[in-house]
């Protein structure tokens, strides 16, 4: 796919500390700044940029989509008419998607955000680009077409009341009163700027059959996400393989874990203090980053959660990382160097495991408990759930509410709690 660029012109970032002028920093230098920020700061410098299209082409797919992922779709559309087609596809190939089935809602959704651009040339210029099949997918769901080139008209389409046509050619009928208008829109845009893609829409929608067009789209989609390190589901779940605490043994030997593309991590991995954070940070590896990208890429893939469910997804970002710091923790305590010399040979998926059994085990013992009081019931139905959460009101927190296990602390708070429960 073909990525914009563009010189740079000056600017000074606001707020925070005082920043040299871009003609005074490198491109690579602004990148740097950029994924060191926080996401909502991400946005304002990409925003500011006197060539903010030029920046956001800089960034891989993946670290694209894990910016509006970070920020929230409802803050950061003014994003969506920056993206790279290979960009845009990456984020359709993500969030219209749920376990290999496409979801229509999720399909109008994007149709819409990207219909909000103020300036209509941002999305004539990325729709050839995007996946054909996709887009009669979407329409399918939204319009029924008549007539076509060369056709002879039935008697059932002379006989119908169609809505609207473009070109005297094909008609068309909307499905759904509330999501005419946008549809329609996005009809006129096609038909006015790619006579030929609206023309090849309207043919698609019209003989195509549903079933085989989402089979088309789940197929390239599935070769696209394998291009980006994207495992099979049933692949990405061996990652919640159970070992056994007591007898785990450091396997060593760890081979590299490359890739062509730079490794692109949540801004969680970047900004903490955590021992998994520092030994990250110490060991500065590309290799070690990468490898943790795939344990991400994985939990993601294994939850795969909406579009529109940003708690979820940061929920999955901060189950590995507490997974990752639990494991590194039973085994050094806090001795940082020994951590580093752990990550260094051994694969991030073994100690990932162990973290989660860790965690897992919880959920077998507390299983025989129930309680009306609240509190004890509270901390029992955080156990309980599929992935155990840890009630805020057991620890120094002591508040009510959830969150995910964060350190080797919180699972020695529930065994604690539990022993107590069974005595």
């Amino acid at each position: 796919m073909t990525e914009h660029a563009g010189q740079r012109g000056e600017m000074t970032l606001q707020g925070g500390r005082q920043e040299k002028s871009l003609p005074d920093r490198s491109l690579h230098d602004t990148l740097a700044l950029l994924r060191d920020l926080p996401p909502q700061k991400r946005l304002a410098l990409i925003l500011e940029d006197p060539n903010p299209s030029g920046l956001v082409a800089e960034l891989e797919p993946q670290e694209y989509h894990l910016l509006l992922r970070e920020i929230g779709l409802d803050d950061s559309y003014p994003l969506l008419p920056l993206a790279t087609p290979e960009q845009l596809t990456f984020c359709l190939d993500r969030e219209l998607w749920r376990h290999d089935e496409y979801l229509p809602e999720k399909g109008l959704q994007w149709l819409e955000l990207l219909m909000a651009a103020e300036e209509e040339d941002d999305l004539v210029n990325l729709l050839p680009h995007l996946d054909f099949a996709l887009l009669i997918l979407i329409l399918m769901d939204e319009i029924t077409v008549g007539g076509g080139l060369g056709d002879l008209t039935s008697d059932d389409e002379r006989q119908t009341e169609w809505d609207q046509s473009f070109d005297n050619i094909f008609m068309i009928t909307y499905r759904h009163e509330r999501t005419s208008e946008l549809v329609g829109r996005f009809l006129d845009l096609v038909f006015r700027s790619d006579k030929d893609l609206y023309l090849g829409l309207m043919q698609g929608v019209k003989n195509e059959v549903n079933s085989d067009v989402e089979e088309h789209c789940r197929w390239y989609r599935s070769g696209r996400l394998a291009d980006f390190g994207f495992p099979e589901r049933l692949d990405a779940l061996t990652i919640y393989s159970v070992v056994e605490p007591e007898s785990f043994l450091l396997e060593g030997a760890k081979k590299s874990f490359t890739a062509e593309r730079d490794p692109v991590l949540p801004s969680l991995f970047r900004h903490d203090d955590s021992l998994l954070g520092r030994t990250l940070r110490r060991a500065d590896s590309p290799d070690l980053l990468r490898e943790l990208q795939y344990i991400i890429t994985c939990a993601l893939v294994v939850e795969d959660p909406d579009a529109d469910d940003d708690e979820r997804a940061e929920a999955v970002l901060l189950r590995v990382h507490g997974y990752l710091t639990i494991a590194l923790e039973y085994l050094v305590g806090d001795d940082e160097t020994r951590a580093v010399e752990i990550v260094a040979n051994d694969y991030l998926k073994h100690l990932f495991q162990l973290g989660y059994t860790l965690v897992r085990r919880l959920r077998r013992q507390a299983a025989p408990f129930s309680s009306d009081d609240h509190a004890t019931g509270s901390v029992l139905t955080g156990l309980k759930a599929d992935f155990p959460q840890f009630y805020r009101g057991l620890g120094t927190e002591g508040i009510d509410g959830y969150r995910e296990f964060s350190d080797l602390d919180d699972v020695r708070d529930v065994e604690k709690f539990l022993a107590l429960l069974a005595g």
